[in-house]
């Protein structure tokens, strides 16, 4: 059984995943009036008790590497190293945008996309992919973008999606014209399910990462370091 953690963002979830079927067993939304620290652990034992399974049942875990909350990326991190750590479990970092765009790739969306997610002050974390029936690609990987190079990036059949494109959307509409498409409400959210279908193709193809395979992708400094000489 896989857990998946999605606690990068303020839409934090986590879902299990039985690797040996191939399936979803279930996935929860946390509330975002509380910090993950608070209710992750809370949600994931709700998880595990509402399919009658305990945490030993836990065989391999996913983890959502950012960009995002600087804190919701850590605790993440620390939350998979906990349960990975004392028997050696598999866990599978990975991104967060890659996320987005295996929201888009699951729903049937075919072509290019711009995977956008908050990075205050007027601009956001952006990632450009390809989507096709095999998978999705990534063309950019993750950057820091204004929203005049978003709206200067979004092409006439461009898929636009993520956290960053609903905080902006007026303002990218603006800006960019009739170009683009944007989805339904719910591709917009990041997935602990995106994360473990992914996690579970990488499983299926053999991969067995370990602990090193768990590098945060802050993009940015936390701004206490960015004000040090």
């Amino acid at each position: 059984m896989l857990a998946s953690l999605e606690v990068s963002t303020r839409l934090s979830s986590v879902a299990l995943f039985d690797l040996e079927k191939g399936q979803s067993v279930g996935e929860t939304f946390l509330s975002n009036d509380q910090e993950s620290s608070v209710t992750l652990l809370p949600g994931l034992e709700k998880l595990l008790q509402q399919n009658q399974l305990k945490a030993q049942a836990i065989t391999a875990l996913a983890v959502a590497l950012g960009p995002g909350s600087f804190t919701g990326i850590r605790i993440g991190i620390a939350t998979a190293e906990g349960f990975a750590m004392p028997q050696g479990l598999p866990v599978y970092g990975v991104p967060t945008l890659d996320g987005l765009a295996e929201n888009l790739q699951a729903a049937g969306q075919r072509g290019e996309a711009l995977c956008l997610i908050d990075a205050m002050r007027g601009e956001c974390f952006a990632a450009r992919y390809s989507l096709d029936e095999a998978g999705f690609h990534e063309l950019e990987p993750a950057t820091i973008w204004t929203l005049e190079k978003i709206a200067q990036n979004i092409g006439e059949k461009t898929w636009v999606v993520g956290p960053g494109a609903l905080r902006y959307e007026t303002d990218i509409k603006k800006l960019s014209g009739t170009r683009g498409q944007w989805v339904a409400a719910d591709l917009h959210r990041p997935s602990a399910f995106s994360l473990a279908r992914i996690a579970y193709r990488r499983w299926k193809g053999g991969e067995r990462p370990g602990l090193e395979s768990l590098r945060p992708l802050y993009i940015r400094l936390p701004s206490v370091e960015e004000k040090k000489p």
